[in-house]
């Protein structure tokens, strides 16, 4: 999720965090009181790399600040290799998206995994690890689209398209010549539905998530383009890292450990995995 987020900090956001952050596990056994926590925030709402289940699976894990609720996805099993491999417990948080950065500035969470890139501009305010996942960018169309059928990013004159707020997926659409630039919408799936609706021809995704839409929407495809005819996007804007508050190198270097002990095979497996088992 390449998104160039909000870094004002504000009380109401932070209200929100602290009130469901007590900063330790939901698990009552003697071994999760004695573990050191690692508090990881995420959005629990962006398939595959994150969403929210109301049962528990033999693969996703509590959500901390929300009773009853459990994440899963790509994002969740890295932090559960990572929380195992420091021998930590496992505290995941769901914060807004503009509220992950201040989070982990204040303290509230320790690090944030949510599909987030390391740009110069957030490196002023968090730290980032090494990459733990690299995608590209495509466009999601319905099939029946006049747009169906384009090879190019310059062939979409005319074309509505509409990007996710305060996200890269948005400033991209400036690249595409001749089309008329959406208001931009908070979250994936009103993005969705707005395309499906035909209020929009259609909108940027990262691969992983626009084949998790496609899943799911068997009337969308998604237009991947050859080199040359696609965004032109920086190497850090096609890779995600987990973002860790300054100053906690010793916390940084663990991670990025543990991260290096990850082959890129088992990261497509498990973002294969994250894909198949995604909410319907």
């Amino acid at each position: 999720m390449k998104k160039f987020t909000t870094l004002a900090l504000t009380l109401g956001l932070v209200s929100t965090i602290l009130s469901g952050c007590g900063g330790t596990s939901t698990s009552s056994s003697t071994s999760s009181q004695t573990k050191e926590t690692l508090i990881v925030g995420m959005e629990c709402g962006y398939a595959p790399f994150n969403w929210s289940e109301v049962s528990s699976t033999s693969t996703n894990y509590p959500i901390a600040n929300s009773a009853g609720s459990y994440a899963d996805g790509y994002d969740v099993q890295i932090a559960i290799k990572i929380a195992n491999a420091l021998d930590r417990e496992l505290v995941i948080q769901k914060v807004d998206w503009e509220g992950l950065i201040p989070a982990v500035q204040s303290g509230s969470i320790d690090i944030i995994i949510a599909g987030m890139s390391d740009t110069e501009d957030r490196r002023v305010n968090v730290d980032f690890t090494s990459a733990y996942y690299t995608s590209t960018h495509v466009l999601v169309v319905r099939k029946d689209s006049a747009f169906a059928s384009a090879t190019s990013i310059d062939d979409f004159a005319g074309a509505t398209i509409v990007g996710q707020k305060g996200t890269l997926y948005d400033d991209l659409i400036d690249q595409m010549n001749g089309v008329i630039h959406a208001e931009p919408i908070e979250d994936v799936p009103t993005i969705i539905a707005n395309v499906n609706a035909q209020v929009s021809d259609g909108t940027i995704l990262e691969l992983p998530v626009a084949k998790a839409v496609i899943a799911t929407n068997p009337n969308l495809k998604y237009i991947e383009f050859s080199s040359g005819n696609g965004f032109d996007v920086l190497e850090e804007d096609k890779a995600v890292a987990i973002a860790i508050g300054k100053n906690r190198t010793d916390l940084l270097n663990s991670i990025d450990n543990v991260l290096a002990q990850i082959s890129e095979t088992e990261r497509q497996s498990l973002m294969d995995g994250a894909i198949e088992r995604q909410p319907q």
